[in-house]
């Protein structure tokens, strides 16, 4: 326990909530325009996109540095950890936006604020699974 509790009291986690709320600010702010031609639950998914990319280059330059793999193989990984944290996010932001909120404010900032919390969600679990998955140490 000690352990995780010094993973996550890191410089390298503080980094990485510095890098991921830069490209969560861009997909939030991405769901808005998504949504001005497709409807809330496409506009997230559309958005999570924005946030892949932003993150995955973030991540690789300032969070976790080289790992000496092939960028290719943490391209493969960063999208298969995103894809178990996808459902998360996505299935937050409906449940706020959607079915809770919406009974105590209006459908856009319910939706906005239901999508914030939607992306913020699993953050402690990407942290541990880029950093013990996609940007892993080869093997010397």
């Amino acid at each position: 326990m000690k352990r995780l509790f010094g993973l996550f009291a890191s410089r390298q986690f503080l980094k990485f909530l510095l890098a991921g709320g830069t490209a969560a600010l861009l997909q939030w702010l991405s769901r808005f325009a998504f949504s001005q031609v497709v409807d809330f639950a496409w506009a997230v998914a559309l958005a999570y996109l924005v946030g892949l990319a932003t993150a995955f280059v973030l991540n690789k330059l300032f969070v976790f540095g080289a790992s000496g793999r092939p960028v290719t193989s943490e391209m493969t990984y960063f999208a298969l950890v995103n894809a178990v944290s996808f459902p998360i996010v996505w299935g937050v932001s409906i449940l706020f936006g959607v079915f809770l909120l919406p009974h105590f404010l209006s459908r856009p900032l319910a939706e906005a604020l239901g999508n914030a919390i939607g992306i913020v969600s699993p953050v402690g679990l990407s942290f541990l699974l880029h950093k013990f998955v996609t940007f892993r140490k080869a093997a010397s």
